[in-house]
């Protein structure tokens, strides 16, 4: 056990810092515990601002349970502005100075900016926080012009969303395909009809140009006219504070299976840790609720028990969109990929193997395959592919 009067502060208010405070005492640390949150708001959940919060603006809903941060100083609306090292204190924007032993960055990422669009007359919005989905829920008025930029997650999220709340929605995407970087092409091909269906407008393989004062302009000449704009072209790293203090930066924190920076006493998780990810073996920051949520509490454990194994847990993520719950873990595309169940059902799964190792799946309106596909996926098998494509029970391969 990690000595008790060790001061530990939590520098972030999201998931991945109360996942780790809340692991810290339910693992019996009863020392000092400090939690730092830049955003005034109460902590609450990401992932419903591009869907259910824009629809009913229900803030209890998506608010985090914080039952089990007992003592836990928690300190809002303050930014940490320097990290000292040698006198291992947190310097805040209000002057304080916090002391700790171990300083835990769970600083998340925020939305890039498009440069392209800073010509533009109609209002720009992002989506990243409660204020933004707020800012954002009053501007969208059944009938109004809505352009997303960015086709993945949050983008066609906010496409579906939008679209059901009566706008007219158009969507322009750098790649040849929606969700590029999530799914594979298949999986990409019937999100892209399920969009389409719905009346939105997709210009795939197109960037923006210019503005003018009704819209946009794209490279291929096209003219999209718009009320409004939502910029969702991913995130950057808030690694800015670890970065001044000389912490080893690449795009995000780098760290190792323990959540350990290179400075002795700091660790980083959730969307701000660049870290290995376990099936492809790549070293990436891994965005996705699931891998802050579990990274933060592996972390903890860690820090309080140093038998504790290095965190090796596959990340997932899943998206609502109209009726369709997209649900993914580990790589989105392999050497070869498998269809269990009928695509034309709109109930299926998508497995991905490397050889006989499973190294990916997709589902869509499929709960049941993929609560069990992902405990598989980066495990070899021996099965033939008539038994994947079998639908009975996957249990029965495992």
């Amino acid at each position: 056990m990690t000595e008790q009067a060790t001061p530990v502060v939590v520098v972030g208010g999201g998931l991945a810092g109360i996942s780790f405070a809340s692991a810290l005492r339910q693992g019996g640390y009863s020392g000092p515990l400090t939690l730092v949150g830049e955003e005034s708001e109460a902590p609450y959940d990401r992932p419903p601002l591009s869907k259910a919060f824009l629809k009913d603006a229900d803030e209890q809903k998506i608010r985090l349970d914080v039952s089990r941060l007992a003592d836990v100083d928690v300190l809002r609306g303050v930014r940490a502005d320097a990290i000292e090292l040698a006198a291992r204190s947190l310097r805040l924007s209000d002057g304080q100075r916090l002391p700790w032993g171990t300083l835990v960055l769970a600083t998340g990422a925020r939305a890039r900016d498009l440069p392209a669009l800073q010509g533009t007359a109609r209002p720009v919005f992002t989506l990243r926080t409660m204020d933004d989905a707020r800012r954002l829920r009053e501007a969208l008025k059944p009938g109004c012009k809505v352009l997303l930029v960015g086709a993945g997650v949050i983008g066609l999220e906010l496409a579906a969303t939008a679209s059901e709340l009566g706008g007219e929605v158009t969507v322009v995407e750098a790649q040849p395909r929606v969700m590029a970087r999530s799914v594979p092409a298949t999986l990409s091909a019937y999100v892209q009809q399920r969009h389409l269906a719905a009346g939105a407008q997709l210009h795939l393989s197109r960037r923006i140009v210019a503005c003018f004062d009704g819209g946009v302009e794209l490279d291929d000449g096209t003219r999209v006219p718009t009320d409004l704009v939502v910029a969702g072209i991913g995130v950057q790293s808030n690694d800015e504070l670890a970065q001044a203090a000389g912490i080893r930066c690449n795009d995000g924190v780098e760290v190792d299976g323990f959540g350990r920076s290179s400075a002795p006493g700091v660790l980083a998780i959730g969307d701000v840790a660049r870290q290995v990810e376990p099936v492809s073996g790549q070293v990436m920051r891994i965005e996705t609720w699931s891998n802050a949520q579990m990274q933060g509490a592996a972390a903890a454990r860690a820090w309080l028990d140093a038998s504790a194994p290095p965190y090796a847990e596959n990340p997932w993520f899943w998206s609502d969109q109209y009726e369709l719950r997209i649900q993914g873990v580990g790589m989105p595309a392999g050497e070869r990929e498998l269809v269990r169940g009928d695509v034309a059902s709109g109930r299926f799964a998508l497995l991905q193997f490397n050889g006989d190792r499973l190294v990916g799946a997709a589902c869509v309106n499929n709960a049941r395959d993929f609560g069990a596909l992902r405990r598989l996926v980066g495990r070899r098998f021996d099965a033939t592919d008539a038994q994947w494509a079998d639908t009975a029970d996957l249990r029965k391969i495992a």
